[in-house]
């Protein structure tokens, strides 16, 4: 299997994300390859350290009422959007679509469709969407530190944040 060969196709967010946050999004030139989403986490005390989230972007599907990130099962759906016939039974669960897009205000249908879309910013849109629900962790457990030059020599090489 050949390497990915990634390339930044959108930055989302503040036009300043090294001091405020921002949002990347690359696609593999090869195809092989999901799109991948990267979440610079900007310091917010005298720490210095910045934080790097980065996550694929699968498609997803909406089949017979279940949003499902697993194209080998899509008769289970994605830890972010259980069915909504099982809220009855366990209502303390945050895990439902509609709590995510109740949060943000927009129409739960549009979020499915944002994450069904065969465009990569769509659905990073949406995972954007999920990621400050749920917290970004919970798409990457081992995220990077880096201190400023570091991250300034991150984004100047990938030809984001500049």
């Amino acid at each position: 299997m050949s390497q990915p060969q990634w390339k930044l196709v959108a930055q989302l967010g503040d036009v300043h994300p090294i001091d405020y946050g921002g949002c990347f999004v690359y696609v593999d030139e090869t195809g092989v390859y999901d799109p991948e989403m990267e979440i610079l986490d900007s310091p917010e005390d005298d720490a210095c350290k910045w934080t790097i989230y980065r996550f694929d972007l699968p498609r997803c599907t909406w089949i017979d009422g279940i949003l499902s990130d697993n194209k080998f099962h899509p008769d289970h759906a994605a830890w972010f959007a259980k069915p909504e016939s099982e809220r009855a039974s366990r209502p303390q669960d945050s895990t439902y679509l509609a709590d995510v897009a109740q949060c943000c205000g927009q129409p739960e249908e549009d979020l499915q469709a944002m994450l069904c879309s065969e465009d990569p910013k769509e659905r990073a849109l949406a995972y954007l969407q999920i990621g400050q629900y749920h917290g970004f962790e919970n798409f990457d457990s081992y995220p990077l530190t880096m201190n400023r030059a570091e991250v300034e020599a991150r984004y100047a090489q990938k030809g984001g944040a500049k």
